[in-house]
C-alpha cells in the first residue's frame, strides 16, 4: 500500500510539474487529475481487498494508515534533505531558492492528493459495508 501512495505521489507531482511548465493544457490536466485520481484509487482498492482476506477491521485500518504515514513522512525527508544540502553548499548566485521553493509546493500538492486517493478507498470500503449490512438486514429470512 505504501507503494500505491509512492506511485500517486510521483504521478500527481508529475502532473503538477507538466502543468506548471506549460506542458499541459487546463483540460488535460484536469481530465488527467481525475483519470489518474480514479484509477490509483481503484488500485489502493484492489490491493487493501486483496491483502485483507482473513484480517479484522483494525488490522486493516492499520495497514492502511501506516503506509500513508510511512509516505507522508518518508517522502519529504527523502527529498528534500538534499535539496536543502544542495542550497546551503551552493552560492546564492546558482539560484537554487527558485527550484527549492517550486519543489515543496509541488511535494505538498501530490502528498494532499495521495490522502485524498486513501481517504476516498476509505469512503468506498465503509459504503459498500453500510450497504451490503442494509442490504442483507432489509431481506426477509428464511
Amino acid at each position: 500500500m505504501a507503494g500505491i501512495n509512492l506511485i500517486g505521489a510521483v504521478v500527481f507531482f508529475s502532473i503538477y510539474s507538466a502543468a506548471g511548465g506549460r506542458r499541459l493544457s487546463q483540460g488535460a490536466f484536469l481530465a488527467s487529475l481525475v483519470v489518474f485520481f480514479g484509477a490509483l484509487t481503484a488500485l489502493w482498492l484492489r490491493v487493501e481487498g486483496s491483502r485483507s482476506a482473513g484480517r479484522d477491521t483494525v488490522s486493516r485500518i492499520g495497514r492502511a494508515a501506516a503506509a500513508l504515514v510511512l509516505v507522508v513522512l518518508g517522502l519529504p525527508m527523502l527529498v528534500l534533505t538534499p535539496l536543502f544540502a544542495l542550497q546551503e553548499t551552493l552560492p546564492a548566485e546558482a539560484g537554487f531558492h527558485d527550484v527549492t521553493r517550486p519543489v515543496m509546493v509541488l511535494l505538498l500538492i501530490s502528498l494532499a492528493l495521495v490522502v485524498g486517493v486513501n481517504v476516498a478507498g476509505v469512503g468506498v470500503r465503509a459504503s459498500s459495508a453500510l450497504w451490503s449490512y442494509l442490504t442483507r438486514r432489509s431481506r426477509p429470512g428464511p
